[in-house]
C-alpha cells in the first residue's frame, strides 16, 4: 500500500504541474461534449423566408397565417417582385421563399389542383432538401384541413433550388472545406515560432535590435504567401477535381482568402506567443481552430443558435460563407462585407496585441 500510495501521489502530482494534462483529464471531455453535442444535433435550424402573395386571396392569407405558426421558419417583409426574392437569397438574406400565384385560392375553393413554388437555396444541400421537405409537408397538412379533401387533391408544391440545382453535396462541401484545410499555414507558423524557442534559437533573435513589428510581420508575411500559393492548388483542385462551378470573380476570391489567412495566421501567431513548445502549439491549433471549425463553423449543418459567440468566434465560420458565396452565388468582395470587416478586425485585433505584448526575453 506505501508503494501504492507513492506512485498514487506521484502521478498527482505530474497531473497538477502539468496544465496540459491537466486540462486534457478534466475539462477536454466538456468542450469535445459540446461540439459533438451541436454536430449530432439534427433539429431544424431556423430558416428565414420570404412571400410573394400574387393571389392576396382568404385561402392565400389563410396559409401564411398557419406557416407563421411553425418555429422554424421566420417570416421576414413580403416581396413584391419576383427577382427580390432571388436578389434578397443571394445576398443571404432568406433561405426559403413562398410564392402564391394568381388563382390560387380559386382552385383551391373549386376543387382543383392548386399549384404554389417553393425556392431554396441549395448553397447548403443538406439543409435546404430537409427544409424544403418540411415545409412542403406542411403546406399540403394546412390544405387537406382546410378543404377536407384528400392531401392528394388538394395542392401541388412546386419545388425549385437555386445556385445548386441538383443539391451536389459536392459543389457545398468542396468550397467550405477550403476554411480547414487552410487553417494549416496557421498551424506551421505557430510551430515556426515555438520552434525558435524550444531550439534556442530565440536566444539570439532576442540580442539584435529588431522590432516587435517588424518580427511579427516578418512571422506574418512569408507564411502569408505561401498560403496563397497552397490556397491556389486548392482552388484548382475544387474546380478540375469536383468541377464546382464558380460564378464569382477571382480577384474577388484571392482578395477573400488572403483576408481569410490574415485572421488565421493573425490568431496563431498570437497564441503561439504564449507557448514554448511545439507540441504545446500543434494542440493549440487542432483544440482552438482546427476541431471546432469543421464541427460549429457551419460546414456540415447550420451553426446552432446556442453556439452562436463561439460559432461567430471562428474564422471558419465567416469563410465558409464567403466561399459558398464567390463560388456558388457569384458573391464579391462587397456582397461580403460584413463577414470581411469581421475577419480585418480579427486579423488587426491580433497582430496588434501580438506586437505590444512582445519581449525580447528567453522563456
Amino acid at each position: 500500500m506505501l508503494r501504492l500510495w507513492a506512485i498514487v501521489r506521484k502521478e498527482f502530482r505530474h497531473i497538477f504541474r502539468d496544465r496540459r494534462l491537466l486540462f486534457l483529464v478534466t475539462l477536454s471531455p466538456a468542450v469535445m461534449l459540446v461540439a459533438f453535442a451541436y454536430l449530432f444535433s439534427f433539429d431544424t435550424a431556423t430558416v428565414a423566408v420570404a412571400v410573394l402573395d400574387r393571389d392576396q386571396s382568404p385561402q392565400s392569407r389563410a396559409l401564411l397565417q398557419a406557416l407563421a405558426t411553425a418555429p422554424e421558419l421566420t417570416f421576414t417583409p413580403p416581396a413584391e417582385r419576383y427577382e427580390a426574392l432571388e436578389a434578397r437569397m443571394q445576398a443571404g438574406e432568406i433561405g426559403l421563399a413562398l410564392v402564391i400565384p394568381p388563382g390560387f385560392g380559386r382552385d383551391l375553393a373549386a376543387g382543383h389542383r392548386a399549384a404554389l413554388q417553393l425556392l431554396s437555396d441549395g448553397a447548403d444541400p443538406l439543409s435546404s432538401s430537409r427544409q424544403l421537405v418540411e415545409v412542403a409537408d406542411r403546406i399540403i397538412a394546412w390544405a387537406a384541413a382546410y378543404t377536407g379533401r384528400s392531401t392528394a387533391a388538394g395542392i401541388e408544391v412546386r419545388s425549385l433550388v437555386l445556385f445548386n440545382p441538383f443539391l451536389a453535396s459536392s459543389h457545398s462541401m468542396a468550397p467550405a472545406l477550403l476554411a480547414i484545410v487552410l487553417i494549416l499555414p496557421g498551424m506551421a507558423v505557430a510551430l515556426a515560432m515555438t520552434r525558435e524557442t524550444e531550439l534556442g534559437s530565440f536566444e539570439s533573435l532576442a540580442a539584435t535590435p529588431i522590432r516587435p513589428l517588424e518580427y511579427v510581420l516578418g512571422k506574418f508575411i512569408p507564411y502569408t504567401l505561401f498560403g496563397l500559393i497552397g490556397a491556389g492548388v486548392a482552388v484548382l483542385v475544387t474546380l478540375l477535381w469536383f468541377r464546382v462551378p464558380f460564378r464569382g470573380s477571382y480577384p474577388d476570391l484571392i482578395l477573400l482568402i488572403l483576408v481569410y489567412l490574415a485572421a488565421v495566421l493573425g490568431l496563431s501567431i498570437l497564441f503561439s506567443s504564449f507557448m514554448t513548445t511545439q507540441s504545446t502549439a500543434l494542440r493549440a491549433v487542432l483544440l482552438l481552430f482546427l476541431v471546432p471549425s469543421i464541427f460549429l463553423s457551419g460546414l456540415l449543418l447550420p451553426p446552432d443558435a446556442n453556439a452562436g459567440l463561439i460559432s461567430q468566434a471562428l474564422p471558419a465560420t465567416h469563410f465558409v460563407i464567403m466561399a459558398r458565396g464567390a463560388f456558388l452565388k457569384g458573391q464579391g468582395v462587397m456582397a461580403l462585407g460584413e463577414e470581411v470587416f469581421i475577419l480585418l478586425s480579427m486579423a488587426a485585433t491580433a497582430l496588434t496585441l501580438t506586437t505590444l505584448l512582445f519581449r525580447k526575453q528567453v522563456r
